[in-house]
C-alpha cells in the first residue's frame, strides 16, 4: 500500500480518470439497477473526490516544502474549483447536466479527503521536515 501511495503519478493519473468519469457519456445509464438507488450519484461524486484530495494531499504532504496549511487550503480550493469547473463542463461540453448538488458532493469528499491525508501515516513528513 505505501508503495502505491508513494507513487507520484498516482494524483496524475486519479486526476486524469476523474475527468474522463464525469465526461463518460451517460445516455441509457439511467436504465441500470445501480442508478435506481436514491442518491448514488452523490455517493459517487463524494468517493471520487475524497479520493482526489487524498492523494493530492498525500503528495504535497509528502513533497512540498511548503507549509501544511498552505497546502491544505490549496487542496480544498483546487478540489472544490475543480469540482464545480466540471459540472460546467459537463453543462457545455458533454450530454449530462449542470448539478448543483454533484458540486457539493465534490466540495464534501473533496474536504474529507484532505483531512483524512492530513491524518494518515502516509500524510506525515516527520517531526523535523516542516
Amino acid at each position: 500500500m505505501k508503495l502505491l501511495i508513494n507513487n507520484k503519478l498516482l494524483p496524475f493519473i486519479w486526476t486524469a480518470c476523474v475527468f474522463y468519469l464525469l465526461s463518460f457519456d451517460t445516455t441509457g445509464a439511467s436504465d441500470s439497477a445501480i442508478w435506481k438507488v436514491p442518491g448514488i450519484d452523490k455517493l459517487i461524486h463524494f468517493i471520487i473526490f475524497l479520493i482526489f484530495s487524498y492523494l493530492w494531499g498525500v503528495f504535497f504532504l509528502q513533497h512540498s516544502q511548503f507549509d501544511e496549511k498552505t497546502i491544505i487550503i490549496s487542496i480544498i480550493i483546487f478540489g472544490i474549483g475543480f469540482g464545480m469547473g466540471m459540472e460546467f463542463y459537463q453543462k457545455y461540453f458533454t450530454n449530462r447536466s449542470f448539478s448543483y448538488w454533484d458540486g457539493v458532493a465534490d466540495a464534501v469528499g473533496t474536504l474529507v479527503g484532505i483531512f483524512w491525508a492530513k491524518k494518515s501515516p502516509y500524510g506525515h513528513r516527520g517531526r523535523n521536515q516542516n
